[in-house]
C-alpha cells in the first residue's frame, strides 16, 4: 500500500482498478449467460476485453429459447 501511495501518477491504482473492473466484468457476464442460455466462454471472454459494454449488452438481449420437439412425445 506504502508504494502505490509513493507514486504521484496514479498507475497502479489505475491498473488495479482495471483488473477489478475485468473480473468483475467477466463474474456478471458468465452469471447472466448462463441464465439466458448463452455461451459462458464466450461472454466470460467479452466480459475480460471490454467489461463495461459486454455487462450493457448482456443484459439487453433476449433469452434463446431450447424447442422441444413435438413429434417425439406423441
Amino acid at each position: 500500500m506504502i508504494l502505490l501511495q509513493a507514486n504521484s501518477d496514479g498507475a497502479p491504482v489505475l491498473l488495479i482498478f482495471q483488473m477489478i473492473l475485468r473480473l468483475v466484468g467477466i463474474i456478471v457476464c458468465v452469471n447472466k449467460a448462463k441464465e439466458l442460455n448463452r455461451s459462458q466462454g464466450g461472454w466470460g471472454f467479452f466480459g475480460f476485453i471490454m467489461p463495461i459494454v459486454a455487462m450493457i449488452w448482456v443484459h439487453c438481449i433476449k433469452p434463446k429459447v431450447v424447442w422441444e420437439n413435438q413429434s417425439n412425445n406423441t
